[in-house]
């Protein structure tokens, strides 16, 4: 991509730089489908990982129900991705990118890059102030819900 608007920037012919584009329209669905087949991630796995609900996760696999920006990072933290993955992920499922100028995006990327889980991820952005992925789990409580009391 970063070739093609390279392109455009030093004023390329449009058709040119169409024919060199390197396009790929995949809805979630089936990105989601390829992505998991090529890391070798079985779907119910990620399903488990992600905390969603099961018939919710699988609706939004088949792309038969739209999520919200937290649901879809939860199944990316499912699914086991690193931080390009997760971004290509929420734009596919019509969210923003994970953005290197917000906070919260931030500590997602990192849980994200170091292997975490969704619910280490929730863990440190509660300790850091921010916004958790999953519900149940607001600012203030510091009761972990991975964690017996």
């Amino acid at each position: 991509m970063e070739d093609s608007w390279y392109a455009i920037a030093r004023d390329a012919d449009l058709d040119e730089v169409l024919s060199r584009a390197a396009l790929d329209e995949r809805d979630l669905s089936a990105w989601a489908r390829d992505r998991m087949a090529t890391a070798g991630v079985p779907r119910n796995d990620a399903i488990h990982r992600s905390r969603l609900n099961q018939t919710f996760a699988y609706q939004i696999l088949a792309g038969t129900r739209h999520a919200s920006r937290d649901k879809l990072l939860q199944l990316a933290f499912g699914m086991q991705l690193g931080i390009r993955d997760a971004s290509e992920l929420l734009e596919r499922g019509g969210a923003c990118r994970l953005r290197p100028d917000c906070r919260r995006d931030l500590i997602v990327a990192y849980a994200l890059h170091h292997g975490m889980g969704v619910e280490q991820c929730d863990d440190l952005l509660w300790e850091h102030g921010e916004r958790t992925i999953m519900p149940g789990k607001s600012r203030g409580d510091n009761r972990s819900q991975d964690r017996p009391q």
